[in-house]
């Protein structure tokens, strides 16, 4: 198998998260993969994907060379009450981006509840 169908989740990954630049190259035994990520959320995702792949970093036949943007998001307290669409309303920025945002957090985004702690993305 090589190595680039032994990282194709990962490279798969890279390309529906529209992992800008995405360079894949093969040589000596190893696989390089760079690119520049559109969040750190996403850079992370990357690298679970490569630690599932190779659950303890051991192969030594990939260089994950993954950048994103520092991240200037916000954190916000959910308060009773509160909807995606009151808290972007607050923040300027739309109920989508927020849910996209913490995706790991909300499931729905009709169910947030009090205590949980959002990012909030700049819009």
């Amino acid at each position: 198998m090589s190595l680039t169908e032994k990282y194709k989740s990962l490279i798969d990954l890279a390309n529906a998260l529209g992992v800008q630049n995405l360079t894949v190259q093969e040589g000596e035994g190893v696989l390089h993969i760079s690119g520049q990520a559109s969040s750190s959320a996403d850079k992370q995702r990357l690298w679970e994907e490569y630690g599932r792949i190779d659950p303890d970093f051991r192969s030594g036949d990939l260089v994950l060379n993954i950048s994103a943007p520092e991240s200037t998001a916000t954190t916000y307290t959910v308060q009773p009450g509160d909807s995606l669409s009151k808290i972007g309303a607050k923040y300027g920025v739309s109920w989508q981006k927020i849910f996209e945002a913490n995706k790991d957090k909300i499931s729905d985004p009709d169910k947030i509840y009090p205590g949980q702690e959002l990012v909030i993305p700049q819009e």
